[in-house]
């Protein structure tokens, strides 16, 4: 959490995030044909953001767009990791209980 704090401060000016109470990771098996051939983890956290901050994201990065829930839907298949529409959907509607969520 505090490298991902650290990334939305330096990229984003975001220095005080929310995180979510709900984070997904990916953990690959040993046998996966991974560059190095060792286990690796990919987590992804969820953070609140305040219409204001959304908005200043927007103007800083023009290739960064607010989707919501409906357009995360419709372009699932754009999206990694997979299961993450699944992840953000599940939170901001409120069907997935807080703690760590599997996206393999």
């Amino acid at each position: 959490m505090e490298s991902a704090a650290r990334f939305l401060d330096e990229q984003f000016g975001l220095t005080q995030p929310r995180f979510g109470s709900v984070y997904g990771f990916r953990q690959s098996r040993a046998d996966d044909n991974w560059e190095s051939d060792r286990v690796t983890a990919a987590r992804v956290f969820i953070i609140h953001i305040s219409e204001a901050e959304g908005a200043a994201i927007e103007q800083r990065s023009p290739t960064h767009a607010r989707w919501g829930v409906a357009d995360l839907r419709r372009r699932r298949r754009e999206i990694q990791p997979e299961g993450i529409v699944l992840l953000t959907a599940g939170y901001v509607e409120g069907w997935i209980p807080d703690g760590p969520i599997s996206l393999c």
